[in-house]
């Protein structure tokens, strides 16, 4: 039988300088993640992509080293990585390509060959595994199905092919014809998908996750292997909770429509004296300033590097007259991102314009995401219903529109000029349960105002605040530590930080205007390890948000 041969391929093509930080004793993710390439069954070729911010740390770490060879554009896509990795497979005469990112530290080798044995036992086209948290595992790809791929990155999947090279970027370009390709998979002992980690040092949340697992791993004397390193992960708080990647900040006070399935606009009454309406009297209550804004938003660059502010933390954003000088100093750091959610009703051109001449001329993100997207609350298919799932929907009819049909073109506005990052909303609950499909095959289609693009949202009860009207329990089997305990922090336009959102206007457990974003995040900590160990104080035991995710 003729001796197989594979060709290593390694993504340094839009890598942060961390990839070469030597966090791991005296090594860096880049360090580790050549010695295992050079470990992979079968390997005749290690080949390194780079792009201009790696190549020269890159050429130094691979200096002397056998089998490595460098590959340097100064940005990468898809196409152009799927194209050269076809053409140094056939070239090399290689039977199939091994590939992951350079910025992994715990690639497993054992993992590797029994995905590599999988592969050729099978004589699969992709083969990887499954239910591991990201990180651990390669992607296998056969010379022939690579061929394919480029076919599809420069045709029915154009589109993905022109975008920058992300992870999951392969498996995208497969699905230009899914069914073309024998797809094999090696299943993890148990399934850590939901718990959302990913070990790599791209970012910094995900880079301090990586230190913890190798110190930890290190003391308590485990393997490095995927199995043990995934069991480690699951148990060890400094692991799963390291820095918010989501930041809520309420920014505005005051709404616009008000929605009886959220209890902010009768929590802030009870608080105040009066509905939080910017036409109303008698509470008195100040949106967040610009300069308080701006001593968080460098908190939180100092402190996350990066994360996703949304500036919708209760109240409706578009009340803020100023709100493109929110966004601008937001977008001032290209670590971060701007989420607005809004009602819609109050949007105007020259309001969405000022964004997006903003939005435009900023440096790409970090994280080649985009720097703002828009959610649009809708909640309804027709205008009857949308009367009837708000309360003060009149407020905003006129004689040539209707509050819903202003909802409905804020997306048209906001989807040109902010293409494929605008998304029309729809709470599920049993009052509009009748409306789901109709709202669904409406703005699914490419041709619809966003573009296909929406979000069914689960009902949140808030802990029993509200009446249980989900139409249908989407809760898992198993109770696991709450996302949002653990990746978001919620801060309200004094500064006060709740819990989490599930506490609206109550519990502050600090304020960061006062006592610095990480010294109240740190008052998390506790909270977090009693989850970790299945204990759920007040209203957590109530709660079924904590499978949900923003980010």
């Amino acid at each position: 039988m003729e001796k197989m041969k594979s060709i290593v391929f390694l993504y340094a093509g839009f890598c942060t300088e961390s990839v070469f930080d030597k966090v791991f004793d005296s090594k860096s993710s880049f360090d580790r993640a050549l010695e295992w390439a050079a470990s992979v069954d079968y390997c005749s070729k290690i080949v390194v992509f780079v792009s201009e911010t790696t190549k020269k740390q890159a050429e130094s770490a691979a200096a002397g080293l056998e089998k490595v060879t460098l590959e340097y554009l100064e940005s990468w896509n898809v196409s152009q990585l799927i194209k050269k990795m076809s053409a140094l497979t056939e070239e090399n005469q290689c039977d199939f390509a091994v590939y992951s990112f350079a910025d992994r530290p715990f690639l497993d080798n054992g993992l590797t060959s029994e995905i590599i044995n999988t592969h050729l036992k099978y004589i699969a086209e992709y083969t990887t595994a499954d239910g591991y948290p990201s990180g651990f595992a390669p992607e296998v790809i056969d010379a022939g199905a690579l061929k394919i791929m480029v076919s599809f990155a420069e045709g029915v999947k154009k589109e993905e092919g022109e975008k920058f090279v992300l992870p999951g970027s392969i498996f995208e370009i497969m699905k230009g014809d899914i069914n073309s390709f024998d797809i094999e998979a090696v299943i993890a002992p148990k399934d850590w998908r939901l718990l959302r980690m990913e070990f790599s040092v791209s970012q910094k949340i995900k880079r301090e996750a990586c230190i913890a697992l190798y110190k930890t791993a290190k003391e308590k004397n485990i393997q490095f292997t995927a199995d043990k390193l995934s069991y480690l992960a699951e148990e060890t708080a400094e692991v799963q909770k390291t820095l918010p990647a989501f930041y809520n900040i309420q920014i505005a006070r005051n709404c616009a429509i008000i929605d009886d399935f959220t209890p902010y606009a009768y929590q802030f009454k009870k608080k105040y004296g009066a509905l939080p309406l910017k036409n109303g009297k008698g509470h008195g209550q100040l949106d967040m300033s610009l300069d308080d804004f701006s001593k968080i938003i460098s908190q939180i660059v100092a402190f996350s590097e990066s994360a996703v502010v949304s500036l919708s933390g209760w109240g409706e954003p578009l009340t803020v007259e100023n709100l493109a000088d929110y966004v601008s100093i937001v977008l001032a750091n290209p670590g971060l991102s701007v989420l607005i959610e809004t009602d819609g009703v109050l949007l105007t051109p020259q309001i969405a314009e000022s964004i997006a001449n903003i939005a435009h001329i900023v440096p790409v993100r970090t994280d080649r995401g985009p720097s703002v997207s828009w959610i649009v609350k809708l909640d309804a298919a027709t205008e009857e219903k949308y009367a009837r799932m708000h309360i003060n929907t009149a407020d905003f009819d006129d004689a040539e529109k209707s509050a819903f049909t202003k909802a409905k073109e804020a997306v048209s506005i906001l989807n040109n000029l902010f293409p494929g990052d605008v998304y029309p909303q729809f709470i599920r609950v049993n009052e509009n349960e009748d409306e789901l499909e109709q709202f669904y095959r409406f703005w699914h289609e490419k041709k619809s105002p966003s573009s296909g693009n929406l979000i069914i949202q689960k009902y949140d009860y808030f802990c029993g605040k509200q009446p249980d009207r989900k139409p249908a329990d989407l809760s898992p089997l198993h109770r696991i530590p709450c996302w949002h305990l653990k990746r978001d922090m919620t801060i309200l336009a004094d500064g006060n930080v709740p819990l989490c959102r599930e506490y609206v206007l109550s519990y502050s457990v600090g304020n960061v205007l006062e006592e610095g974003l990480e010294a109240v995040w740190n008052k998390f900590n506790e909270r977090f390890l009693k989850q970790l160990n299945n204990e759920y104080e007040d209203k957590c035991g109530a709660c079924d948000e904590y499978y949900t995710f923003n980010f």
